[in-house]
């Protein structure tokens, strides 16, 4: 039991950081670069996306993500964190920044070298000091195959928590739930999670560095803590996070416990009446072992955050070329000059309209049909020459599984709420069903979950 390799650590962190009298000119600078990009866009008429936005701050360049919630959104340049910024005039009950630390930054430079990379050197002048904690999800990486596990096998301390989803096929569990915001507990297969996730590799060399063998199974052992949750342990603040992360793992396994089932009676666990059932070793091995001392000692400069911006010149252009044809040829894809010649009018058309990946795919043109009495209505026009009026559902087969799964989650949670929403879950079930992702079960019978 001894030699089982575990990670423990913070698998993602969100916080807001409180303003001061500076803030506001930070937001009106953020605002008018902003503005001045999109009118360089204009000018030019050519269109733009989101991500072709981007600006300074204290000499840190960010990539434009939208707007949501009333904050403004970017990203840094290596995708380590989020962060929004809001007017401090409007919606006075909430902090006027909001960060999201990303696994990417995380594992890569450090939690403590993110954390002061952006409260003092890209926040430098405008914060407080005061960084109240909204979000953190606390985890262990552990090499071992929980697969076994079924929804029977937990048992919750309170009755908040004992929501429980058990998603995966006939024969195993892929991913698991107990309980629900503020608190609960995902009980995972991270390599199922990282087949169509961008940290794969970059999550494969963090295993394979900590000892662990990619052949075998990995699963991940991750509680999600929100704010309202966390204040019951007194914690308001990143630095109080840290110094009782601990602790709060332990108590988070002692109020979610993976017990042995084969020494209570099937009427005990069909009136939920399991609580004095033992817990299983690994489940205590888990807790016992926690800790976080190797986990905050991942410390890089933060020059390495900061990651040089290279002029795009001919040269790199050719170099990048190249590299791309000779990709083609290995993998013998019929390529030749008519083919390359129809990217590049379709590279200078881009110019004029948008390219993402959504509209490149599409195969209709959007119409707009007025009748008689002035109705407007919404229509597709296939290439085909059909005519269709486009469901308003929402588009998951792009997800990866673990984002479905996700998702699937939350629609399940709102099914009940209008006939819409009940039609979003049935999309986002069927989807999920269709990959092998659920067992095989009716949809009726999962919601009893």
């Amino acid at each position: 039991m001894h030699d089982i390799k575990m990670l423990h650590g913070i698998d993602s962190l969100y916080y807001f950081c409180e303003s001061n009298e500076n803030y506001d000119d930070l937001y009106l600078e953020i605002l008018d670069q902003v503005e001045e990009v999109k009118g360089k866009f204009e000018k030019r008429d050519v269109e733009f996306e989101n991500n072709d936005i981007h600006i300074l701050i204290n000499d840190i360049s960010l990539s434009f993500l939208g707007k949501a919630e009333g904050f403004y959104w970017f990203k840094d340049i290596n995708e380590f964190f989020k962060i929004g910024f809001k007017d401090k005039y409007k919606n006075r009950g909430l902090n006027d920044i909001r960060v999201q630390l990303q696994g990417i930054g995380i594992y890569t430079i450090g939690i403590k070298s993110l954390i002061d990379f952006i409260n003092n050197s890209l926040l430098e002048n405008c914060v407080t000091g005061y960084y109240p904690i909204t979000r953190a999800d606390l985890n262990c990486f552990i090499q071992y195959d929980f697969s076994f596990v079924t929804k029977e096998m937990f048992v919750t301390r309170k009755r908040k928590y004992s929501t429980i989803n058990e998603i995966g096929n006939a024969n195993t569990v892929q991913t698991l739930y107990v309980g629900k915001e503020p608190f609960k507990l995902r009980l995972y297969n991270k390599k199922e999670e990282l087949k169509k996730s961008k940290k794969k590799d970059l999550m494969y060399e963090y295993f394979a560095n900590n000892g662990f063998d990619l052949e075998e199974q990995i699963f991940n052992v991750e509680f999600e803590l929100h704010r309202t949750h966390l204040k019951t342990f007194n914690i308001s603040t990143i630095e109080e996070l840290l110094s009782n992360t601990v602790n709060l793992f332990k108590q988070s396994m002692d109020d979610i416990r993976l017990i042995d089932i084969s020494n209570i009676t099937e009427n005990d666990i069909k009136n939920n009446s399991k609580s004095r059932a033992e817990t299983l070793t690994i489940w205590e091995h888990i807790k016992n072992s926690y800790k976080l001392d190797d986990f905050l000692q991942i410390q890089l400069p933060l020059s390495k955050v900061k990651r040089a911006i290279s002029i795009y010149d001919d040269n790199k252009f050719e170099l990048e070329y190249i590299s791309l044809c000779r990709k083609a040829f290995i993998n013998n894809l019929n390529i030749d000059k008519d083919y390359t010649n129809t990217l590049f009018d379709k590279a200078k058309e881009s110019l004029t309209k948008t390219t993402t990946t959504k509209e490149l795919k599409k195969n209709y043109i959007d119409v707009e049909l007025i009748s008689k009495n002035g109705q407007k209505d919404n229509y597709r026009l296939l290439n085909s020459g059909e005519l269709i009026k486009p469901l308003r559902t929402e588009t998951v087969a792009n997800l990866s599984d673990y984002d479905l799964l996700v998702y699937l989650d939350k629609t399940r949670e709102k099914e009940h709420l209008s006939t819409r929403d009940k039609h979003i879950h049935t999309v986002a079930f069927n989807e999920a069903k269709k990959r092998g992702l659920l067992l095989d079960i009716s949809s009726s019978e999962a919601l009893s979950f």
